[in-house]
């Protein structure tokens, strides 16, 4: 399978997997198709999860950014209500952030297995915060991004879903 066309079920596959993981967990997002495309299409957002994807045809990174609505709702659903306000200053809200990347990821890698795109392994996710983070490309030219947006019902909470791949 060419890279383009690896890069494409990836793409495929993470969308679905991450509407997968979502609906297991009770979170109402759905992908905002307008939105979606190639390119870094995230606006600013208050936390990120980071983790390297390497496989046969390709390498490169997922990041899953979102805004303090969708950080809000995803760590109390994470938690299971235990945490009643998520801040990005506490080190088990991060990491429930961290756990949703990885259970992302691993639905993507299911998806990509089951539609035989090849094997990749990742790794742990690295975590960021602060106010108005963004995804910045690479200048390497070779580098082709993706960007997955969600919305939740009320489209007044984002989710992205950033893939740089080459």
């Amino acid at each position: 399978m060419s890279s383009l066309n690896t890069l494409t079920t990836l793409v495929q596959a993470f969308g679905a997997g991450t509407i997968n993981v979502a609906k297991g967990l009770g979170l109402n997002f759905r992908v905002d198709r307008k939105g979606a495309g190639p390119g870094i299409r995230a606006n600013s957002s208050c936390a990120a999860a980071v983790i390297g994807v390497v496989g046969d045809e390709l390498k490169g990174s997922v990041t899953l950014l979102t805004d303090k609505g969708a950080f809000t709702d995803i760590i109390r659903t994470m938690s299971g209500g235990m945490i009643k306000e998520p801040s990005t200053n506490d080190n088990l809200s991060m990491s429930a952030l961290g756990e949703l990347a990885n259970m992302i990821c691993g639905s993507a890698m299911k998806e990509a297995a089951r539609l035989k795109v090849g094997r990749f392994d990742i790794t742990p996710p690295q975590m960021f915060t602060g106010e108005n983070l963004k995804s910045v490309p690479s200048d390497d030219p070779r580098v082709k991004y993706y960007t997955i947006p969600l919305v939740d019902d009320k489209e007044a909470a984002s989710v992205y879903i950033v893939l740089g791949f080459r």
